[in-house]
């Protein structure tokens, strides 16, 4: 008996050992293959090439159309963060037909907006964000403009309708910063409202109306809950869909930086009541990937079905990108592969 007992333990903590071992290297005919658990993540990050020469895409967001809007099916703005460099984080625009080869639009040159002029730790640009206007076929883009010398924090829009000439920008929203900041704007036009969420000081999580995109009604306060206690909610993005408003959210735990963050989804039907946040995307635990210290603000949509998620990463090294998971299922994304690429480009240009 005393035996089998400590035949049994021996085994239970073998078993242990094996299912704590996040990462297994399986020899396979003589080949060691590293086994990835982290199978929503992207295996690399995309050529998303800045006007500065890098490609340390940063803060997506994407829009797709059913057909060619000036003859591309996705437009994405995003700002350039290489190395957390901030005179480069200025607003570009990007089109692609495949969602992994993105290009300007021919007549158009990035930046979108310029560096801003004074002490970059001070004076800068951030948190791209696109609007498509059905009614007017316009595409908007805004951004937000920090000013610390004056305490002043402005999100900024500007518009085309061929995607190339855009209309000189235009103050959305200001605000003094120190009493009410405006991190990540997402903002959606619905039932004929400009709709924003974003995050406040203290990491609130706040949503305003608007008929015009510049007149906006007073703030209200979106009560974001978590099963880990003391998470603190950062970048976010959302979209209205059949099921409602559907949220992405970075989030990190009290403590941490807000580099080191996982990616969290919520829903609600009636914008009060949302379900408690889930982690759908977790940075990876592999050493050489790009995405293995944090997952910053993502952006995603449904087309036939089908969640795709563009979500930007940043690794130990300080370098940062953006890549791309998919699913039926917002719970059970994959990652873009080099084996899936071909798969993938059928998929999304059908």
């Amino acid at each position: 008996m005393n035996r089998n007992i400590k035949r049994i333990l021996i085994i239970s903590f073998i078993l242990m050992i094996a299912l704590a071992i996040p990462v297994v290297n399986v020899i396979s005919q003589g080949i060691i293959k590293k086994i990835n658990p982290n199978m929503s993540n992207a295996e690399y990050s995309l050529e998303i090439a800045s006007a500065y020469g890098d490609i340390e895409g940063y803060h997506p967001k994407v829009l797709n159309f059913d057909s060619n809007w000036n003859g591309y099916k996705y437009w994405m703005a995003f700002t350039p963060y290489p190395h957390a460099d901030q005179s480069k984080e200025n607003p570009h625009i990007l089109a692609s037909n495949d969602m992994i080869n993105w290009e300007e639009p021919k007549g158009y040159k990035n930046p979108l907006e310029p560096k801003p002029e004074g002490d970059l730790k001070k004076v800068y640009n951030s948190d791209t964000h696109l609007v498509y206007r059905k009614d007017l076929n316009r595409l908007e883009c805004y951004w937000r403009y920090v000013d610390d010398y004056s305490d002043k924090v402005i999100i900024y829009r500007k518009y085309t309708i061929d995607g190339v000439n855009w209309s000189e920008k235009e103050i959305s929203l200001e605000s003094t910063r120190s009493k009410n900041d405006c991190i990540s704007p997402a903002i959606i036009f619905h039932n004929n409202l400009y709709k924003m969420w974003y995050v406040d000081n203290g990491y609130v999580v706040k949503y305003r109306e608007s008929s015009d995109g510049v007149n906006w009604t007073q703030d209200v306060k979106i009560n974001v809950t978590y099963n880990t206690p003391d998470m603190k909610s950062w970048h976010l993005d959302v979209i209205h869909t059949e099921n409602g408003y559907e949220m992405l959210m970075s989030g990190f735990k009290k403590g941490q930086d807000r580099n080191t963050m996982n990616l969290y989804y919520t829903k609600s039907k009636d914008n009060v009541n949302w379900d408690t946040c889930k982690v759908i995307l977790k940075h990876s635990i592999d050493k050489s990937s790009w995405d293995n210290r944090g997952i910053y603000r993502s952006s995603f949509f449904i087309k036939d079905g089908i969640y795709y998620v563009t979500y930007s990463g940043i690794s130990t090294t300080e370098t940062r990108g953006i890549g791309v998971s998919y699913g039926k299922n917002i719970d059970k994304l994959e990652g873009l592969t080099s084996k899936k690429r071909d798969d993938f480009i059928k998929l999304i240009t059908k």
